[in-house]
Parts: structure tokens; C-alpha cells; sequence
């Protein structure tokens, strides 16, 4: 069961990344920037798409890799524990 929602907050992860780029984008696309430049311009609207692409990277960097620690922590405490369960513990030899 652990591994079935660690598999799915990786999932949920990735989304969650592509859905940061992709809105900051349009919103530097389609966003009213008037009052900072004048009037709207369609190099103005790419300039913007670009720098919201940029934003968006940064956002998702930031919040992907921190569910991704997450992620792999828990997948290496699942591993430790495989590994602790199965290891023949014995004692140790006399002095």
C-alpha cells in the first residue's frame, strides 16, 4: 500500500510541475500587462510568455523537488526496512 501512494504522489508530482509551466506561460501570454508597457503588442506577448515559461520552471523546480525529497525518502525508508527485515541478524562471537 505504501508503495501503491508513493507511486502515485510521483505521478501527482510530475503534473503538478507541467501544470505550473503551462499556466505560468499562458498567463505571461495572455496576461493584461497595459499599464506596465503601454499598449499590447504581440512581441510584448511573447516577451511575457517567455518570462512566465521561466517562472513556471522555477516554481515547478522548486515544488517538484521538494515532493521529490519526499519521494525518495520514502522510497529509501521502504528499501531500509525490506532490508532490515530480511538480514539475518546473528551474534557476535565471543572475546
Amino acid at each position: 500500500m505504501n508503495r501503491l501512494l508513493v507511486a502515485i504522489l510521483d505521478i501527482v508530482n510530475k503534473l503538478i510541475a507541467i501544470s505550473i509551466i503551462v499556466s505560468s506561460t499562458l498567463e505571461g501570454y495572455f496576461g493584461d500587462f497595459s499599464p506596465y508597457i503601454g499598449p499590447p503588442y504581440a512581441s510584448y506577448r511573447i516577451l511575457w510568455a517567455i518570462v512566465g515559461f521561466v517562472i513556471g520552471l522555477v516554481l515547478a523546480g522548486i515544488v517538484s523537488g521538494l515532493l521529490a525529497a519526499i519521494i525518495t525518502i520514502a522510497r529509501e525508508m521502504a528499501a531500509l526496512r525490506e532490508l532490515v527485515s530480511v538480514r539475518v541478524w546473528t551474534a557476535p562471537p565471543p572475546r
